[in-house]
C-alpha cells in the first residue's frame, strides 16, 4: 500500500473530535482576583485533561467575532492569490522570518505581529501603494490573539495549581508573539495527497485558526493518528515542546502534521507564543516533588529551536526535547 493511500485510510478510519474548552465558562476578567478563583470552575478540569492526555483542545466562544475571522480568511486569501513573483518581495535571507515558497505550501512568517510595523513592512513589499484594509484587518486580529494568548496561558498556569497571576507574571509576561499565514494551492501540482513531515511545536502555546477544508492529524500518547474534525469559527490550541518542559513533564505537546489534498486550497494561521529566545526554561520548583522528579536539565530557547531546525532526524521523530534537554 503506497503511503499516500495508508494516509487517506487513516483519516478515514480515524477521525476525532479534540476536546471542547467553552471559553465563557471562566471570568471574563482574568485579572487578580478572579484568577485566584479559577479553581472553583469545572470547565478547568477538562482543560488539564485535555493538556495532560493530548496536548491539544479546542476553544469556542473565545470572544473573537465572526465577522472578523471571516475578514482574516478573506484578506489572507487575497494575499496568497497574489502571483509567485510578487509574493517574492517578501523573502528574505531567513525563511522562517519572511515569506517561504515550498514544493506544496507557502507560508508568510511575521514576527512580533502585534506591532503594526511588523506587518506594514510585509505590506510594503507586496503592495507598495499601500493596503490598508489588509493591515488593519491583521492588526486588529493580532491584538485580538494576543490578549486571547494571554488569558489562554493565565488558565493553563492555574489548572497546573499555580498562582496563575504570579506565575504569568514572572515567567510568561515578557513572551513573543509570532504569525505563519499557511497556504496550500490547488494551483499546485500536487497528485493524490500530500503529508507535511510530522513536528511539535518548538515554544509554549499556539492558537491556530483554520478553514474547514480539514487535514489537520495529531498522534496520540499510543502513536496512532487520528484526523482533527474541521469546526467553523473555533481555534485548536496546541501546547508546544518549552511548556512541556516548563511544566515538568506534566503537560504533553503532541506531534501533528497536515495531510493536504492537492485539489482543494486550505488556509491556516498559526499565532506562536514564545519564551524570549536567550530565556533559560525550567520547571519551577511547585511542579517538581517525589512523584513528579524534575525531567528536564534547564536549557536556553533559542539553542533548542536551534536544534529542532538543524536536527531534523530527531524533530520528525519527535524525541528533540528529550535527546536535548532529558534527564
Amino acid at each position: 500500500m503506497s503511503s499516500s493511500l495508508q494516509c487517506s485510510l487513516e483519516a478515514i478510519l480515524s477521525e476525532v473530535d479534540l476536546p471542547v474548552i467553552d471559553f465563557t465558562k471562566f471570568p471574563e476578567d482574568l485579572d487578580g482576583e478572579e484568577l485566584s478563583h479559577l479553581q472553583d470552575y469545572p470547565m478547568l478540569a477538562k482543560l488539564r485533561e485535555a493538556c495532560t492526555e493530548w496536548g491539544f483542545f479546542r476553544l469556542v466562544n473565545h470572544g473573537v467575532s465572526v465577522e472578523l475571522l471571516d475578514k482574516v480568511q478573506k484578506v489572507n486569501r487575497d494575499l496568497l492569490s497574489m502571483p509567485n513573483d510578487v509574493k517574492d518581495r517578501a523573502t528574505t535571507s531567513s525563511p522562517f522570518d519572511s515569506y517561504y515558497r515550498g514544493p506544496n505550501h507557502e507560508t508568510f512568517n511575521i514576527v512580533e505581529p502585534s506591532k503594526s510595523e511588523s506587518l506594514e513592512q510585509v505590506c510594503s513589499k507586496i503592495w507598495p501603494e499601500g493596503n490598508l484594509s489588509y493591515c488593519e484587518t491583521m492588526v486588529t486580529y493580532n491584538l485580538r490573539l494576543s490578549n486571547l494568548a494571554q488569558n489562554i496561558t493565565k488558565i493553563i498556569l492555574a489548572s497546573l495549581g499555580l498562582d496563575a497571576e504570579t506565575f504569568y507574571l514572572s515567567h510568561f509576561a515578557k513572551c513573543t508573539s509570532r504569525m505563519r499565514i499557511n497556504g496550500y494551492s490547488s494551483q499546485q501540482k500536487n497528485i493524490g495527497e500530500e503529508t507535511m513531515m510530522s513536528h511539535k511545536d518548538p515554544g509554549c502555546v499556539t492558537v491556530l485558526y483554520q478553514d474547514d477544508v480539514g487535514g489537520l492529524e495529531i498522534r496520540s500518547k499510543e502513536g496512532k493518528w487520528f484526523n482533527v474534525k474541521p469546526l467553523s469559527h473555533s481555534f485548536v490550541i496546541n501546547l508546544g515542546d518549552s511548556l512541556k518542559a516548563w511544566s515538568n513533564g506534566r503537560y504533553h505537546s503532541a506531534d501533528h502534521r497536515v495531510v493536504c489534498k492537492g485539489w482543494i486550497d486550505r488556509l491556516s494561521i498559526a499565532f506562536f507564543i514564545s519564551f524570549p529566545m536567550e530565556t533559560e526554561i525550567w520547571a519551577p520548583e511547585e511542579l517538581v516533588d517525589k512523584d513528579n522528579p524534575r525531567r528536564y536539565k534547564p536549557f536556553i530557547f533559542s539553542q533548542f529551536r536551534r536544534e529542532i531546525r538543524t536536527n531534523t532526524d530527531d524533530r520528525e521523530k519527535g524525541t528533540a526535547l528529550e535527546r536535548f534537554a532529558g534527564i
